[in-house]
């Protein structure tokens, strides 16, 4: 019984697409499923026991049982078993990442409409630049930078919250200067 098309690409796709014999890969061969354990010897069509292999490696080896895996495939097994896992953990800690940040600028949007005279709340575009604002500055130094803003009466209302994002680039710039 052949080995179905689907089971034969897993194989690939877990290997690689590698002869896991010789390392070469295509073009430059043509790669074929090989058991690991034949069968002649009564070895399955199960993926445990299918290897990726070139067509010279795998008439090479014949029918010869290789008794088990070559190691190459079961390290390479458990390695992206732990690159899955690491991804699934990466992506989760970047999902809570995002929500804090979604958070703060919530937050930081509150204190914004609070302040003395602060009618109007922060915009589309103002929640970007908090957003972009809060990669550089901790929440505290935007919201001193915000009552800066909103102590000066000589600027009009609408033109507070580009005030204070001024506030906060002039203070990076300064940092830079200073080499912090």
């Amino acid at each position: 019984m052949a080995i179905s098309k689907k089971l034969r690409f897993e194989t690939f796709k877990r290997d690689g697409f590698i002869c896991q014999y010789c390392g070469r890969r295509p073009p430059e061969i043509v790669l074929e499923v090989d058991h690991i354990l034949s069968r002649k010897q009564k070895g399955k069509d199960s993926p445990e026991n299918l290897i990726t292999a070139c067509f010279d490696c795998n008439r090479e080896k014949g029918a010869k049982d290789l008794k088990i895996a070559p190691k190459t495939i079961q390290e390479k097994k458990e390695i992206l078993k732990e690159k899955q896992l690491q991804l699934k953990e990466f992506y989760k800690l970047q999902q809570s990442i995002q929500d804090s940040i979604q958070l703060d600028i919530i937050n930081l949007g509150i204190n914004w409409e609070k302040l003395p005279q602060g009618k109007e709340s922060v915009s589309e575009h103002g929640r970007l630049s908090l957003k972009n604002l809060l990669r550089i500055f901790p929440n505290f130094e935007i919201e001193e930078a915000m009552e800066m803003a909103w102590m000066k009466n000589h600027i009009k209302d609408e033109n507070k919250f580009k005030y204070m994002c001024g506030i906060l680039w002039t203070k990076k710039r300064q940092r830079e200067e200073q080499g912090e």
